[in-house]
């Protein structure tokens, strides 16, 4: 709390709580096998702000909007993208804009802003539905008719795969290549939470998959090198972002970025735009198939805004509904569900002292189930979202993007991906929740739907 620590002006400022732990583990097990349950005990107990033991190490753990302002807008400098989990992500992504630093960060934020402006996003309106209806037909028709379950979760990565591919090279991926990329991407993600461990180990040392996260990203490269150069070859991809990157300047240097940049960002903002949307969408379908009265509201929010035609960019802000489940489903599950940084200098937040070398965890996953901000936490409420009730509202207490200068580049791009998704399944398809398979979420690098999220198809 802001005034829960009474000091004199000039004395030293003290740490935040401990949590209690173990010797040299300190708090790791807990983390490990509770995480959240534990993370959200702690906070009622020790306040919004408090201090883990992190085996060898410490971090401090952060629950309040106010925290986020600091950290990433305020004081955003003296908290860059440092420690054990961006130094596993660096594996992946090189030096691309999600992990990159200082100067080199900004140089390359001015190049790539001008593909998600939205004149960009209305160019790429129509690729992104063409796509998302080649999906539907190739994976929703089946099930629809034979009325067989149907695991959504496995199909959204085929789907969001293509959309990216479509928009970023201008061309979609042949079957086989989209199946050997998904089950590479989704290891990926799976390993880099462990991925953190290995960053203090020896490269020689075995350790249990990382020859398997190699080998994955060599997969993933060798897809989106092919993807490259098919794109220099076709004269015809001038829309494509590939082209827009290729032939992007420094506005204030002229050049241009070299091979290696432009695979950094490419495989970036694959992974990036790749994991969020298949998460969100998956949550998404899940909470919808729980609550049919929400399902109902959705179709007949579309069907008023669209009738049977497709919609357009034009036609997104007649969908705020579609958004407000979108928006929801990231609040409740948000795929960064903590932002870790790394203080550089001695810091002071809450009255608390933040020694430098500390790494931080902004609680996202916490921050967006405070009951002060959010009424009914636990309770998926799309309407939450209007205009009327977010009046008011912490504008830090929903990020699943991040926020600051250092927000996701590709923010509106998955909202409007999310959009076009809901309205064109509402459109095609009824879908129902399966009794007795709910899905429970997996706590991973990201917040995905373990065993999947099944429901009952049929055609509109």
């Amino acid at each position: 709390m802001l005034d829960s620590v009474a000091v004199n002006p000039g004395a030293p400022r003290p740490l935040p709580p401990r949590v209690p732990g173990l010797p040299w583990a300190g708090n790791l097990p807990r983390l490990i096998w509770q995480r959240f349950d534990f993370l959200e005990a702690a906070r009622r107990r020790y306040g919004d702000i408090f201090l883990l033991g992190l085996g060898p190490s410490q971090g401090i753990a952060l629950c309040h909007p106010r925290h986020a302002q600091h950290v990433l807008v305020d004081r955003v400098s003296n908290y860059p993208k440092g420690g054990p989990f961006w130094d596993s992500v660096r594996t992946l992504m090189g030096n691309g804009l999600p992990v990159s630093q200082g100067e080199y960060w900004m140089r390359q934020r001015r190049m790539l802003q001008p593909a998600f402006h939205r004149e960009r996003l209305v160019a790429l309106a129509g690729k992104m539905l063409e796509t998302i209806d080649e999906s539907l037909t190739a994976l929703w028709e089946k099930p629809a008719r034979t009325g067989e379950p149907f695991n959504v979760a496995d199909a959204f990565p085929h789907m969001t795969m293509n959309v990216l591919v479509r928009t970023m090279f201008g061309a979609g991926l042949a079957p086989a290549e989209a199946e050997r990329a998904s089950h590479a991407m989704a290891y990926i993600i799976d390993f880099m939470l462990r991925g953190m461990v290995a960053q203090s180990l020896p490269t020689w040392l075995p350790l249990p998959g990382r020859a398997r996260y190699r080998e994955a990203i060599r997969t993933v490269d060798a897809i989106l090198f092919q993807m490259l150069e098919r794109g220099d070859q076709d004269a015809t991809l001038e829309d494509s972002l590939l082209y827009l990157l290729r032939h992007s300047t420094d506005a204030e240097t002229g050049e241009r970025m070299t091979a290696k940049q432009l695979r950094d960002e490419v495989v970036a903002l694959f992974v990036a735009g790749y994991e969020t949307s298949t998460v969100a969408m998956a949550w998404a379908f899940h909470f919808l198939t729980q609550q049919p009265e929400l399902t109902e509201r959705l179709r007949a929010e579309v069907d008023a805004a669209l009738g049977a035609r497709a919609p357009s960019f034009a036609d997104l802000p007649r969908l705020p509904f579609a958004r407000g489940v979108l928006q929801e489903a990231l609040r409740l599950y948000p795929p960064a569900y903590w932002l870790p940084r790394l203080a550089v200098e001695d810091d002071e937040l809450d009255g608390y002292r933040i020694p430098a070398g500390t790494l931080i965890g902004v609680l996202s996953y916490l921050i967006h189930r405070r009951p002060d901000f959010w009424e009914s936490p636990e309770r998926f409420d799309p309407d939450r979202f209007s205009p009327e009730r977010s009046a008011g509202r912490h504008k830090h207490a929903w990020l699943p993007f991040g926020t600051g200068q250092r927000q996701c580049i590709g923010k509106e791009f998955a909202l409007m991906e999310g959009q076009f998704i809901l309205a064109r399944v509402a459109q095609r398809f009824r879908a129902t929740a399966i009794p007795g398979r709910v899905a429970q979420v997996h706590f991973g690098t990201t917040l995905s739907a373990r065993s999947g999220v099944w429901v009952r198809l049929a055609a509109r």
